[in-house]
């Protein structure tokens, strides 16, 4: 007995169940998992957000714009609330609280800036976009660094506590990250997420559901590779099934017996075998 193996060299049905299983492995990032999350989905369908989003839509450089501008937004957010804490309720220094804020909100501001503002998909470069978007945010920590440092000395001079103290210490980190802004626009725009470093563009936010909604069709990971493997096994199959009629038609019937050797042929090879052999008499 043969086993058919694909053209890949493996047995189709292992083949498929290793294919299967490393897509289960895959790791599924926190932004896959909210972004189909159905609270996302009936978040983003309200008609206010709808409204707010609708200039992100296409893939135009003033549309990738708005989107870093928002994602600039919730990272703000992020980081404000982190230093609000740190500094007001726990007493930290201010380059201690931006410091937290910084290590807080990077990774997601990472996460929205390739996946929905640039509308990356993929394994992450590690040379091309991880590290030069983390040297940019060493960049910005450090010129925050500076200003909140000022900030807390002239607040400690001037007798400056509590709540007074945490909203000059933050207003001093948003000051310096703002200048470095627009300078990262252009970075991310012509250098990490172009065109052509990392995976391809992702249409998982389609406007044809409205803006930033998954469709119902995503794909899962592993799903591709195990379409094609099927896809593989079965020609496989059908050559096997070809070459066994084949030799079945040559060899003629089995001498031992009275079962002829076309009794393991298809269906349709058995018609067409008696179809051209009607046409010979």
């Amino acid at each position: 007995m043969r086993i058919a193996l694909a053209p890949t060299g493996r047995i189709p049905g292992v083949a498929l169940n290793e294919d299967l299983s490393a897509g289960r492995r895959q790791r599924t990032s926190l932004y896959d998992r909210l972004r189909r999350s159905n609270f996302v989905r009936w978040v983003l369908n309200t008609s206010i957000v709808e409204r707010v989003l609708r200039p992100t839509r296409g893939d135009g450089s003033f549309h990738k714009f708005v989107r870093y501008s928002l994602v600039s937004a919730v990272a703000i957010a992020i980081s404000q609330t982190t230093i609000l804490i740190c500094t007001w309720l726990f007493g930290l220094s201010g380059i201690a609280a931006n410091t937290i804020g910084a290590l807080v909100a990077t990774p997601a501001s990472y996460e929205l800036n390739r996946k929905w503002a640039w509308r990356k998909d993929g394994k992450s470069h590690l040379w091309r976009e991880v590290v030069p978007f983390w040297a940019l945010t060493i960049i910005g920590w450090l010129a925050s660094t500076g200003t909140v440092q000022i900030a807390d000395s002239l607040c400690q001079s001037h007798g400056v506590t509590g709540l007074a103290r945490a909203i000059a210490i933050m207003a001093a980190s948003l000051f310096a990250y703002g200048v470095v802004w627009i300078g990262k626009f252009f970075l991310f725009n012509r250098l990490i997420f172009a065109t052509g470093n990392g995976g391809p563009a992702e249409d998982g936010l389609s406007d044809a559901s409205g803006p930033g909604v998954v469709q119902a069709g995503a794909e899962v990971p592993g799903a591709e590779v195990a379409r094609a493997e099927v896809a593989r096994a079965e020609v496989a199959r059908a050559e096997v099934a070809r070459a066994e009629v084949a030799r079945a038609e040559v060899a003629g019937p089995i001498v031992d017996g009275d079962v002829p050797a076309i009794v393991a042929m298809p269906t349709t090879a058995i018609f067409e075998g008696n179809a051209s052999a009607g046409g010979a008499h």
